[in-house]
């Protein structure tokens, strides 16, 4: 039996349909699971009977899909399934079942009994866990920031000082909170004025932990997207524009990605070996990271998202990344298809 390849993702995920593409090319039977359509669309079935055994299967709307035909998984990007409009009168229910949905979703793929890139369990575990990813990162010799996460305001008040006053504040998960008026707000890494440290300002920032970092001057971002054993990485050129000079992702959200030059560039077999070696010391296949080089040339690592976004660099550059994350699962349902039964 030809095993399929399985792509977890949602309906607006370009990334993974750069991927397919390849996969169409090669003529491979692959299934997209938009998980933003799970319910409202796909369903799923899991039976165990008293000795243990277990069933899985997704039905889709055009086909149904054993879990034991599926011969590799790709973890891209997973979003919230949708239950539809039929709850909207009863909010807290319906996010009671979203919630419920979401959870049965997310039991399905650990069930999932093959080769998995990015496994939904390490995944959840590291994806906003950014001082479990820099303390890995340190412990392979890449060069972080001094960081602090507190709800202490003496400890706030203290890493100032240690940080030279230079400091930049970061979101710890969410980025984007709505307010009772429907007004959203989309919570960038942001510089905190020299002048913002006072008492009044200070008790502002008693509510919840915050995220603190040392400020890092930039020649120029890196974005690095490793693919089992190569990287890809591209030189972001965020200084050029005052929108881009913190955290150029706002650049970005405001239009103005293309005002920042994107230009390929080679970090070398010994910084490349590293985040090799920090991705798969996750059991992780695929990486997003994030680093910074410094005006005296030094690269720091920020952070990884092993679910981030990596299409517009191909787009902005030619760089054969989709190719590449299609050939690393190529590679792995060929292992997946062997039938051996074991979990990866």
């Amino acid at each position: 039996m030809n095993k399929k390849i399985l792509i977890l993702t949602h309906s607006q995920d370009d990334c993974a349909q750069l991927v397919i593409e390849h996969l169409v090319k090669r003529r491979l039977d692959f299934i997209r699971f938009n998980t933003d359509e799970f319910h409202s669309k796909i369903k799923v079935i899991m039976r165990l009977d008293k000795k243990g055994n277990f069933f899985g299967k997704y039905q889709f709307p055009d086909r149904d899909l054993e879990f034991e035909e599926i011969g590799v998984v790709w973890n891209r990007r997973i979003h919230k399934p949708n239950i539809g409009f039929e709850l909207d009168h009863e909010p807290d229910l319906k996010n009671w079942m979203i919630d419920e949905s979401e959870w049965a979703m997310n039991i399905s793929f650990t069930m999932l009994r093959c080769p998995v890139a990015n496994p939904w369990e390490i995944n959840e575990r590291l994806k906003f866990n950014k001082m479990i990813q820099m303390e890995r990162a340190a412990s392979f010799d890449l060069e972080i920031p001094l960081t602090c996460i507190t709800d202490n305001l003496e400890a706030i008040k203290k890493f100032w000082e240690e940080a030279d006053r230079e400091v930049i504040f970061k979101k710890i998960r969410k980025g984007l909170f709505q307010f009772k008026d429907g007004k959203r707000y989309l919570v960038h890494t942001t510089k905190i004025p020299k002048d913002a440290m006072d008492d009044i300002h200070l008790k502002r920032m008693r509510f919840c932990p915050m995220f603190l970092q040392q400020h890092i001057p930039k020649k120029f971002d890196i974005r690095s997207v490793v693919v089992d054993n190569q990287v890809f990485s591209v030189a972001i050129y965020s200084q050029n524009i005052a929108e881009g000079v913190v955290d150029y992702r706002k650049a970005a959200v405001m239009g103005k990605l293309k005002e920042m030059p994107h230009k390929p560039i080679d970090l070398g077999k010994t910084i490349n070996k590293k985040l090799i070696s920090f991705t798969k010391s996750f059991r992780l296949t695929f990486g997003v990271i994030d680093l910074i080089m410094t005006p005296d040339d030094k690269i720091v690592f920020l952070e990884d998202n092993p679910n981030g976004q990596w299409g517009w660099l191909e787009h902005m550059t030619n760089l054969p990344i989709s190719k590449a994350f299609a050939e690393v699962l190529i590679k792995l349902s060929k292992k997946g298809g062997k039938g051996n039964g074991k979990k990866s």
